[in-house]
């Protein structure tokens, strides 16, 4: 039994992917046909584009991602039945699995880009999200409620295997930071100024379902998905729908896919994106084979 994974927005600047976006034929359609759903040259704007510009990044990702998926089916040939997109990768799974025409995702990834930029700039409080290598869930949890014991806010927004994302204010991520130089074998990656997949963002979650998301009809997905937020089968576009919003305020928790992917009896895993942890994740347990921008014009893909 196989699976395609999508992951979600990893590293992949403009100059990062410039070479697939340029050479690749599939890659130029998708960016095109981005241009005429939002109303401007995707590839223009994605040159210039800052760190706060969600629309074009998301949007940018969204057409590299749907142009692998181009690539995966043109060089493989098949349409596994189960799929899996963590975070921001759902958006790419509506795609693949037909809930969401393409033209119908980037639509709804621009828009909620924007409404994102603006909840972002009025959100009160000067919240992070920090990346932590080799603590365990355990670990993180008994951290959280220490922290929320002496009244500070820490909260979890993922849980990767080998990578933990910790939620909270800016002097309490400083705080956080200042005891895990005192953990062993476990270190600091990096620190986002923003909340992501946090309970901060509880009111962004309803405002692009009673916005944004009451504009696309999302149809009966082909096959299945494996929900990033708690390890459900998911095909109902209803449900469908419903995960990608509580993937806005509830955290990623692999640990619940993996669950899943082991139950299904998964064999091998097709991971579609810009190089990521997932496939570091599953190859030593399931074959994956990786078609990303800097390898797909390889002969060959196998991990």
């Amino acid at each position: 039994m196989e699976a395609i994974l999508l992951p979600g927005l990893a590293p992949s600047s403009y100059s990062e992917v410039k070479e697939f976006i340029h050479h690749s034929p599939f890659a130029i359609k998708r960016f095109q046909e981005a241009s005429e759903v939002i109303g401007y040259s995707l590839i223009d704007a994605f040159k210039k584009a800052g760190e706060r510009d969600y629309e074009v990044y998301e949007s940018a990702f969204l057409a590299n991602s749907i142009a692998l998926l181009d690539h995966f089916k043109d060089r493989y040939g098949v349409e596994p039945n189960v799929a899996i997109g963590p975070s921001f990768g759902v958006l790419g799974v509506a795609v693949y699995t037909k809930s969401l025409t393409y033209e119908e995702a980037m639509w709804l990834t621009h828009e909620s880009g924007k409404v994102s930029k603006d909840f972002y700039l009025n959100l009160e409080g000067d919240f992070q999200t920090h990346f932590v290598y080799n603590l365990s869930l355990h670990e993180a949890n008994d951290l959280i409620q220490s922290f929320t014991q002496k009244g500070k806010y820490l909260e979890l927004a993922g849980y990767l295997e080998k990578v933990v994302c910790l939620c909270g204010p800016k002097v309490v991520i400083d705080e956080l930071k200042e005891e895990l130089n005192h953990k062993p074998k476990c270190f600091s990656l990096h620190t986002m100024n923003q909340p992501i997949h946090s309970k901060q963002l509880r009111e962004l979650n309803q405002k692009l379902k009673n916005s944004i998301f009451k504009e696309v009809d999302f149809k009966p997905i082909h096959g299945t998905f494996i929900s990033d937020v708690n390890g459900a089968l998911i095909t109902d576009p209803d449900e469908f729908k419903q995960t990608i919003l509580d993937g806005y305020d509830n955290p990623v928790r692999w640990d619940l896919v993996k669950g899943r992917i082991d139950q299904l009896g998964l064999q091998k895993i097709y991971v579609i994106g810009p190089k990521n942890l997932f496939s570091q994740l599953l190859k030593n347990q399931i074959q994956t084979i990786d078609i990303g921008p800097d390898n797909v014009f390889a002969s060959g893909a196998v991990k």
